[in-house]
């Protein structure tokens, strides 16, 4: 895979614009042309629908505009690491984590205290959603990863419960009927839920939808993004409730309400996820030290 040509596809589907994409990438106009032809000619669809005034993704191009975004920064990611190890590096561990994990103290300090014991090996840390987690976990692209369940039954992937923690409703600071300090989950079925994007049951919005099965409610409507933070912001607007873990209250916002139920105690748990079977001393070293950090009394 020519990662060069794979950028000239990127840069021309970001500005649809055969000088500024050839400027971002540095390389001539008919060199980036001769790129996008020749990616055309080996998939065999169209990317680009132009002329002399218009240049559009087709809808081929605008389906493989993501996929192609993961691609380069996998070959990137493997760039590094060859150089790594070709400047006398030893082990790799590559860990991702959801959003809000950030936030929880022990796993900074275990991010912290791993660096420093293990010199040898070079720690790759990015966020990622739930789903993506699951996926790169399975694929073999990412050694541990720190994810919010309920987990699902996945003989592939093996996990460790490390934490949990309470979770709070959040609501605009001027909602009409929802006012504090605590509210009862009954009054929530005619309110919009934002949750994350996580797949069915599982992760943070896992444990907010089983909350609503276990009262017997159906929210109004449920909007589902990307991350806790944005949820917290359309709450702000007004525009639906949503749930966060206790740990985001240092960060949260100040035009909203955080909000306890009154019949309900509901928690989130954080787990520590890896592929099954996978046997890494640097996956051992580094699950061993996170383990230590947490004391939660629900902790294997």
């Amino acid at each position: 895979m020519d990662k060069r040509k794979l950028n000239s596809f990127l840069a021309l589907g970001r500005t649809l614009h055969f000088g500024k994409a050839a400027a971002e990438v540095c390389i001539t106009q008919p060199a980036l042309t001769q790129h996008i032809q020749s990616l055309e000619q080996s998939w065999g669809i169209r990317l680009f629908e132009r002329n002399k005034r218009h240049v559009s993704l087709t809808p081929a191009g605008m389906m493989l505009m993501a996929e192609v975004t993961r691609t380069v920064q996998q070959l990137e990611r493997l760039s590094t690491t060859v150089k790594h190890i070709a400047a006398g590096g030893a082990t790799v561990l590559r860990l991702g984590y959801v959003g809000t994990s950030v936030l929880e103290t022990p796993v900074v300090s275990a991010i912290r205290e791993f660096r420093s014991s293990s010199p040898d090996v070079r720690l790759e840390v990015r966020e990622f959603s739930v789903s993506e987690q699951f996926s790169l976990l399975q694929n073999g692209e990412l050694d541990v990863g720190v994810i919010r369940g309920p987990m699902p039954a996945d003989r592939f992937i093996t996990h460790r419960l490390i934490q949990r923690s309470p979770l709070k409703l959040v609501v605009a600071d001027n909602h009409a009927q929802l006012r504090g300090p605590s509210v009862n989950m009954t009054l929530l079925a005619g309110e919009t839920l934002i949750i994350q994007d996580d797949p069915e049951g599982v992760g943070l919005a896992g444990t907010v939808l089983n909350l609503y099965a276990e009262y017997e409610l159906i929210p109004a409507r449920v909007v589902r993004v990307r991350d806790v933070n944005t949820a917290v912001d359309l709450a702000a607007l007004g525009l639906g409730v949503t749930f966060i873990p206790t740990s985001q209250l240092s960060v949260i916002r100040h035009d909203v309400a955080v909000l306890d139920l009154t019949d309900a105690r509901p928690e989130t748990a954080l787990f520590l996820c890896w592929k099954t079977g996978y046997d890494s001393q640097a996956v051992r070293r580094f699950t061993k030290l996170i383990q230590s950090q947490f004391s939660s009394p629900g902790m294997p």
